[in-house]
């Protein structure tokens, strides 16, 4: 049960591994577009999302950094019956161009070679299916028939291996992972769009069985765009954080799930009471969790600098922690409230006829 806590905490980590931008084909590393730097006078804001979760009392559960104007919809949805109780299922969209970024399910898996249950039934929480190891097909078992409909029919045009990403994720969770990139084209309509979809696979291979987990997000944009796109897009997926609170209550989910008290799990009333009782206490015992779930995340971030293009990394000077955004801006500004401005604009000054107060940052030596 001890590989199988390490599989079911990965859920805290999947928001830093899945975005990293390339355009190599095959199965090898490979080098993603060459940077290209904004227009001059270009001006880029970055606003903070903040997703709150009705199922634990309307609390925050996630915030990240998305475009000025972009949309969500969506958000966390729970599964009681699942070891993974609580998934963020979002869509992010550039109402002018229809460019999206999409956080897709994540599941646990367990193989038991010589079991007689059947294949795609839930036991203890997790689906039993035989591990994969090929990225594609993951996809097209998991994402295919609902997620991902659209990709059916779509060309595959490019496919990257994430090795040192995944070396990272490996380290993280005390066993082999398997990160990749795919990259599809097709047709919509009248317009054509190409995807890139981000896969994470963590496997924990024990005696008699294999516990693992798979999981998802996706960039999408019209054709011949998703190069330029891809790292503001992935300010948003780097950006996103659990509160401290909901991380609270998702442990307690947990520790009830793990101690089979599935009724106080069903009831949303019953549970949302029981949390706001010992909030404090349940605060307390996740402190450290979520400290090094933050750490573990940040980390993961960094090792991005081998993949992406288009990014730098600079220092939040209100949180003391590192944030990655668009590169080739000749000046960035931080808020307190947690936005960025990036501007290319000879004299620009955020402060001018602002009531926030925007400091400059400077990039992460």
């Amino acid at each position: 049960m001890k590989r199988s806590g390490r599989i079911i905490s990965f859920l805290c980590l999947f928001t830093a591994i899945a975005v990293l931008e390339g355009c190599g084909a095959g199965g090898g590393d490979a080098s993603g577009p060459a940077k290209a730097k904004p227009a001059s006078g270009a001006v880029v804001k970055f606003t903070r999302l903040s997703v709150k979760d009705p199922g634990a009392g309307n609390m925050e559960a996630y915030s990240c950094l998305v475009p000025a104007g972009w949309k969500a919809e969506g958000g966390v949805q729970w599964f009681p019956d699942h070891s993974i109780q609580a998934v963020l299922l979002m869509r992010i969209t550039d109402p002018r161009s229809g460019a999206a970024i999409e956080f897709l399910p994540w599941q646990n898996f367990n193989w038991i070679p010589s079991g007689s249950m059947p294949q795609g039934g839930n036991y203890m929480g997790n689906i039993l299916w035989p591990p994969i190891q090929d990225v594609q097909e993951f996809i097209r078992t998991f994402y295919f028939p609902g997620a991902l409909a659209r990709l059916r029919n779509a060309r595959v045009v490019a496919a990257e291996n994430l090795q040192k990403v995944a070396d990272q994720v490996s380290r993280a969770q005390g066993g082999p992972a398997r990160c990749g990139r795919v990259r599809y084209e097709y047709r919509d309509g009248d317009q054509a769009w190409e995807e890139d979809v981000y896969v994470t696979l963590v496997y924990a291979p024990t005696q008699f069985m294999t516990l693992w987990t798979g999981g998802a997000s996706s960039f999408r944009s019209r054709r011949g765009e998703l190069d330029r796109l891809t790292p503001v897009m992935n300010t948003t997926v780097n950006s996103l954080r659990q509160s401290p609170e909901w991380f609270g209550y998702l442990m307690y989910v947990k520790k009830l799930f793990l101690n089979r008290m599935a009724q106080g799990i069903r009831s949303a009333r019953i549970l949302s009471e029981t949390v706001t009782r010992n909030s404090a206490e349940i605060r307390r015992m996740s402190e450290d969790s979520y400290r090094r779930s933050n750490e573990s995340q940040d980390r993961v971030s960094r090792s991005y600098g081998e993949y992406i293009r288009g990014v730098e990394t600079y220092r939040n000077p209100y949180e003391d922690r590192p944030v990655q955004l668009p590169s080739g801006y000749d000046g960035v500004w931080a808020s307190r409230s947690g936005e960025y401005i990036l501007s290319n604009q000879p004299g620009f000054d955020p402060n001018s006829g602002s009531t926030a107060e925007w400091r400059r940052i400077e990039r992460s030596p």
